[in-house]
């Protein structure tokens, strides 16, 4: 029994669909042939038992209504009629109270051995002459000049023929059935699993040929179809991870290389002979640790970003922002770190507050800011405006810089992209602040949009829920 289950328990899901769909087939058609072959038989032994039971009235109204009194020589005289309604393979006899057989009539049936049995009621039985199914139907016989018995000994040989013949009809429609359900099991097991196969042919093709391969998928809305589409989408999710996190790294060694290739130059004019020139020690190691502290900036910002993208807060206050009180500060601050710049504000008194934390909030126009800052070099004017519905909270911030080409935009908010490669290097620039502002954003359900033209300047606008 073990090896039978662990057999099984091998098989592949194929063959066990096939095994388990063939056999709920076969016995579904099995039960339908068994309910049919039992019903053909009593159908077909109730109809012989109605003829029998017919011709049994027959007689008794033939005897019922004769003109002279029925004795026993009137019922012999009878004989012709009797013989009339007795069909083939038939034997009907008549005997008195004792059983002394009074009248025997057949057609085609020889006279049996088997001994007159009198009753007083009407009864029918079933018994086997031999190899010879017989049905007996027996009846009492009362009048005033006579009381016996009638009985009709019927020959069920055709009867048994041809429920043999509907046995073995029925028996080979079972091992037709059998063999249908097995091919049907097999066929809808493929069906089934056309998609899995598929599937299971892409994993081998992407450990082959990389994350580009996809399932084929029918247009269908089954569960399978459904799961092929699914995986079809996390492959492209996938995919995309993959890609960013390629790019993320071919991004952050060049950002690294710089700065450690500058210190190193250092270093090694210093081991050379540097270290005797009071001049050469004093630049070389200014510009190291200005290329340090960009270091430890660059490693501050990538792990801002990390929080970002895995939604962690730290020991944030998660106080929900009073959008106003927060860009007054934030626009406080900046004008005097930057004296020589206009923040112009434009607020809607009645402003609610904003899902989102307030120090995050700082953070979002910390970043939109300090970009606009950096690329208005002539018009030193910048533009925050905030607006408010019923569901959302808007926020903008408009400079009159440089502007972002057009092909540009959707670029901007990826990690380390940069418009103006050489000025964003020189002004400090490492090109993560937007892609962290673009985490943050999703995190708490916000947009950012994006309105820019070359030269003339840039709008950020960035929208978050109402605090309900």
């Amino acid at each position: 029994m073990n090896k039978m289950k662990n057999y099984y328990s091998g098989l592949p899901i194929k063959w066990k669909i096939t095994i388990w769909s063939s056999a709920f087939m076969f016995i579904l058609f099995f039960s339908y042939l068994v309910l049919q072959y039992v019903i053909i038989e009593q159908r077909t032994l109730s109809f012989e038992k109605q003829n029998v039971n017919r011709q049994l009235e027959e007689m008794i109204v033939l005897l019922e209504t004769a003109e002279q009194p029925l004795t026993i020589e009137a019922i012999q005289k009878r004989e012709s009629d009797f013989s009339k309604i007795n069909e083939e393979d038939q034997l009907t006899r008549i005997m008195d109270e004792k059983g002394q057989i009074i009248l025997s009539v057949s057609d085609g049936y020889p006279e049996t051995e088997m001994a007159p049995l009198p009753v007083k009621s009407k009864q029918f039985e079933t018994v086997r002459n031999g190899e010879d199914p017989l049905l007996i139907l027996r009846a009492p016989i009362v009048t005033g000049e006579f009381t016996g018995t009638i009985e009709i000994i019927r020959s069920m040989e055709m009867f048994d023929d041809f429920v043999d013949n509907i046995f073995f009809m029925l028996m080979a429609a079972g091992i037709g059935g059998l063999l249908l359900s097995f091919f049907g099991g097999t066929f809808l097991s493929r069906q089934l699993l056309s998609n899995v196969r598929a599937m299971t042919d892409t994993m081998q093709k992407i450990k082959v040929n990389g994350l580009k391969e996809r399932v084929p998928v029918r247009e269908t809305n089954d569960e399978i179809a459904q799961l092929g589409k699914l995986f079809n989408e996390l492959m492209d999710d996938l995919e995309e991870s993959f890609m960013q996190q390629k790019q993320f790294v071919e991004d952050a060694s060049h950002e690294l290389r710089t700065p450690l290739a500058i210190i190193h130059g250092h270093l090694a004019l210093l081991n050379r002979w540097g270290k005797d020139d009071p001049d050469v020690l004093n630049k070389s190691l200014q510009s190291s640790l200005k290329e340090v502290e960009r270091l430890i900036l660059l490693v501050q910002e990538l792990l801002e970003l990390s929080r970002a993208e895995a939604g962690t807060t730290g020991q944030i206050d998660q106080t929900p922002a009073q959008v106003i009180q927060v860009i007054q500060s934030v626009k406080h601050n900046f004008a005097l770190l930057h004296p020589d710049y206009r923040f112009t504000m434009h607020m809607q008194e009645d402003t609610p507050r904003a899902a989102l934390p307030a120090r995050h909030l700082e953070q979002l126009l910390i970043i939109l800011l300090d970009n606009a800052v950096k690329f208005s070099m002539e018009e030193k004017e910048i533009f925050i405006t905030c607006a408010s519905d019923e569901e959302t909270v808007w926020i903008k911030v408009t400079d009159q810089g440089i502007g972002i080409p057009e092909q540009e935009i959707p670029y901007v908010l990826n990690r380390f992209y940069r418009v103006d490669k050489a000025r964003s290097r020189k002004q400090g620039g490492l090109g993560l602040g937007l892609a962290i502002a673009k985490r943050w954003i999703e995190k708490y359900n916000g947009t950012i949009d994006i309105q820019s033209k070359e030269g003339e300047g840039t709008t950020f606008t960035i929208a978050f829920p109402v605090l309900k």
